[in-house]
């Protein structure tokens, strides 16, 4: 007898998650996209419903009920599959804070970079003269000989050093603020998908513990609204 029932019991389990498959053809949503579409969700904490929204009112409202059912159901079994861990993983890879100094040049290497660029960028100006209308070219080339002096003004051990220390600092408040956003990172995409998990589902208790399903609607301006102007006010997950 246990047997049997374990068996049916089976049956039904396997009839609905087929149901909750199919659900996503009924939406013309395609499985992959439909993962993905769970892993921004509670990446970002708000669900796309409007890719959905045409295919749903299409639907009976009787029929609408047993939609929503079935793609909690799915989306549940997803959540709980290493398909989701790894979309979530993926997800955090791509979307990880980066260095803002991407170079891998150190502070010398980078000085004479910009030393080397500024000088190309002079000769380029000077080999740049003779295209010039010769009505302007003297006021060009008097241009161009200021600038000429002024960066050999820039261009002494003092100025050099200056330079140096504000390469310095600038790379010091770059690692900072590096480090700040990827503390705030792991804080919002905790790696832990349970943690991730747990974290949206309890803010979504919080922020609709008080819903009153039996609120009253009114079509205002094309669009049903609230009734109640209070209501109106809540948040958009309430």
């Amino acid at each position: 007898m246990k047997r049997l029932s374990y068996a049916v019991i089976a049956v039904l389990v396997a009839t609905t998650l087929i149901g909750a498959g199919d659900v996503l053809q009924q939406l013309s949503v395609p499985k992959n996209e439909a993962g993905q579409e769970v892993v921004n969700a509670f990446a970002y904490g708000h669900v796309n419903y409007h890719r959905v929204r045409n295919a749903f009112k299409a639907a009976a409202p009787a029929a609408r009920a047993t939609m929503t059912e079935q793609v909690l159901i799915w989306a549940k079994s997803y959540v709980n599959s290493p398909a989701f861990a790894k979309e979530y993983a993926a997800f955090r890879e791509e979307a990880k804070p980066t260095p803002e100094d991407g170079s891998g040049l150190s502070v010398d290497e980078e000085l004479a970079q910009r030393r080397k660029q500024r000088q190309e960028e002079m000769a380029e100006s000077r080999r740049a003269l003779k295209d010039i209308p010769a009505e302007y070219r003297a006021a060009a080339e008097a241009g161009l000989k200021a600038a000429e002096e002024a960066m050999k003004e820039y261009d002494t051990p003092e100025m050099r050093k200056n330079e140096r220390e504000a390469l310095i600092l600038e790379r010091q408040s770059n690692d900072e603020n590096y480090r700040e956003r990827v503390a705030r990172f792991d804080q919002d995409f905790p790696a832990d998908t349970k943690t991730l998990v747990k974290r949206r589902l309890t803010q979504f208790l919080a922020g609709t513990n008080n819903v009153d399903f039996s609120a009253q609607l009114v079509n205002k301006s094309w669009k049903m609204r609230f009734a109640s102007a209070a209501y109106e006010q809540t948040p958009n997950n309430w």
